[in-house]
């Protein structure tokens, strides 16, 4: 297995046979090598000094990490922390993500894409949605401490530039709160930034809402507010500190009502959720003439 993107020279390693899992995944390894080389040959040609950071993670090949804490967080969730094996050989080296961005988990001969909310030098966090039919659900239902699952990425074109628009607005449904999360709390932590940010997230029940502390420390801040949109609410209106619900799915009616007050050239629009709702909020917010927008696939 490869130890590393690039060999000394700066040149992508070609991955082996081994290193593919066969499973369909997307991003494919050899496809990330494809896309690699030719970086570093258009590089190359222009003499362009190449950068290299330390990262654990690898584009090309797994890395074995160790479980060492899984909690259920609300009913479908659960939060999966996963610690490098062994850092040792190499102390400068460290996990590194950027906010929007992905990796690919892979367990028992399944590979998926995953968002991490948070990391340290040696330890990456996810928040997972568990479904009762999925494979890799299943899987992770069986997973005790000190079981090993493989990483590999980091993955993901998003890219935000520090002060770049007046207003985000992040549009998520479901487990799709995880992609825009640590984007928001990136900004919230840097004391310069004065971009506010309006998070809006659809749900089904109340009981399925992850994140609940961690949006309400947020909602703390000036510059941070947050609407959860349930579908299936009982028994009157639940208080939330900090955060504003509503009744009923995020349909074409509440976004334009959310857009309506903002103005187009700087605003970004994050979306993130199943193929359908980031089809259809998109064709939404484009009507109404917005052009700065992102969708998490």
């Amino acid at each position: 297995m490869c130890s590393d993107n690039n060999n000394e020279s700066g040149r992508p390693v070609t991955p082996s046979e081994e290193d593919c899992c066969h499973s369909g995944c997307d991003p494919c390894i050899f496809d990330v090598h494809k896309r690699l080389l030719e970086e570093y040959e258009r590089k190359e040609k222009q003499n362009v000094q190449m950068q290299k950071r330390k990262n654990i993670l690898n584009l090309i090949s797994y890395e074995n990490f160790i479980v060492v804490k899984i909690e259920e967080t609300s009913q479908c969730y659960i939060l999966l922390s996963l610690k490098y094996q062994d850092n040792s050989s190499n102390t400068d080296r460290k996990i590194i993500v950027d906010p929007g961005q992905h990796v690919m988990l892979h367990l028992c001969g399944i590979t998926k894409p995953f968002t991490p909310i948070f990391l340290t030098a040696d330890t990456i966090e996810f928040l997972i949605r568990l479904y009762p039919n999925g494979e890799f659900s299943k899987n992770l239902r069986n997973i005790k401490i000190g079981d090993i699952i493989r990483i590999r990425g980091p993955y993901g074109n998003f890219k935000y530039e520090y002060n770049s628009f007046e207003t985000i607005v992040m549009l998520s449904m479901g487990s799709g709160i995880t992609a825009v999360y640590p984007i928001a709390k990136s900004i919230i932590d840097n004391e310069f930034e004065e971009t506010k940010i309006h998070l809006i997230g659809g749900f089904q029940n109340i009981l399925q809402i992850p994140l609940k502390k961690e949006l309400q420390l947020l909602s703390d801040y000036w510059n941070f507010r947050c609407t959860l949109h349930i579908s299936q609410l009982e028994n009157g209106f639940p208080s939330i500190h900090g955060i504003n619900i509503k009744s009923g799915r995020i349909d074409k009616e509440s976004v334009c009502e959310i857009l309506e007050d903002q103005m187009t050239n700087t605003t970004l629009i994050l979306i993130c959720g199943t193929r359908q709702f980031n089809s259809s909020v998109e064709q939404w917010a484009r009507s109404m003439d917005y052009t700065h927008i992102h969708v998490f696939e």
